[in-house]
């Protein structure tokens, strides 16, 4: 009897029911085997994922991830926003939504995706999060596994995701950025800021060497000062961490930002001219030239963004 024949028998064992004498580590490891034999895991179509990510609070890391989600809607790209910043959520404020029922409700089994999303004025969908519950400030492990078979499933569906994180280094919001393609990292030309995300890089480089940042200065006051506060990041980084960090751009310190009230629609929406709106639609443009376009693409079964996620899971 060959393997296939043996994985055949194997199959029917297991829609009978049948308990296997290999245990579930030693299934795992036969489907592996029978992969490789068939020609390795199925591929399937998924988005690009870009986890927007900070520090500190308060370096404009929201205002840069609904920004993005609006303007990369507005060039025809299937977009969605999901609010990670699981007990301080914020982002339906910024694109003028009221949802009813958020991601609490969707990683409780309360809801389903479907009657999560919402579809914000500017054009991308939004799954928001919840906010002041302080319970999914440390989502459990059950709920963790949930989130990720709901990011392989809007995956599927979308051209990008835009991942909101909460800041700092919560043991959540490090799994999410090791689960994205991309990590866009919000700082400020000041030495806390950047501190702080130094301590960022370092900690997922730590668990993924080959983590993809690109790093975004804001609040710049003179232009140029932003660049130079990337390079000295980006050589603290790599002199002790080795990980090569790309410059995404700088967003100017613009009165436009301070005077816009929460509850309106993002500036690039409402005052596209504005100084930070060119910043912005400067920055997207940049964010595709460095993923090499932002279309979604074949993976393996094994290597989407919820395998990632459970994989770098066991490591947290």
């Amino acid at each position: 009897m060959d393997l296939t024949d043996r994985g055949r028998q194997m199959q029917k064992a297991q829609q009978k029911g049948e308990r296997s004498a290999l245990g579930p580590r030693g299934r795992g490891l036969f489907g592996r085997l029978l992969d490789g034999i068939r020609g390795g895991p199925t591929l399937r179509r998924e988005a690009v994922s870009i986890a927007v990510a900070s520090g500190k609070g308060g370096t404009g890391k929201s205002f840069l991830a609904t920004s993005l989600a609006v303007l990369l809607h507005r060039r025809g790209l299937r977009t969605t926003l999901v609010d990670c910043d699981f007990g301080l959520a914020c982002d339906h404020l910024l694109l003028g939504v009221k949802p009813t029922v958020t991601l609490q409700q969707l990683l409780g089994g309360q809801a389903t995706l479907d009657q999560v999303l919402l579809t914000s004025p500017c054009g991308p969908r939004l799954l928001p999060g919840a906010s002041g519950v302080r319970r999914m400030a440390a989502p459990s492990d059950r709920e963790l596994l949930a989130f990720a078979r709901e990011l392989g499933e809007l995956a599927a569906r979308d051209d990008v995701l835009v991942l909101d994180l909460g800041a700092g280094i919560a043991p959540a919001t490090v799994l999410t950025m090791l689960g994205a393609d991309w990590i866009v990292l919000v700082t400020q030309p000041e030495i806390a800021a950047l501190v702080d995300a130094y301590a960022v890089i370092k900690c997922v480089a730590q668990l993924n060497e080959r983590a993809r940042f690109l790093v975004v200065t804001n609040r710049v006051g003179t232009p140029g000062r932003g660049e130079l506060a990337f390079q000295r990041l980006t050589e603290v980084a790599r002199q002790h961490v080795g990980v090569v960090l790309h410059y995404l751009g700088e967003i100017v310190d613009d009165a436009a930002v301070t005077q816009h009230r929460l509850g309106q629609l993002p500036l690039v929406a409402t005052e596209p001219e504005a100084a930070t709106s060119r910043c912005l639609q400067r920055l997207t443009d940049r964010l595709e030239v460095l993923c090499g376009g932002l279309s979604p693409r074949e993976v393996a079964g094994d290597q989407g963004i919820e395998a990632r996620f459970k994989q770098h899971r066991l490591f947290l």
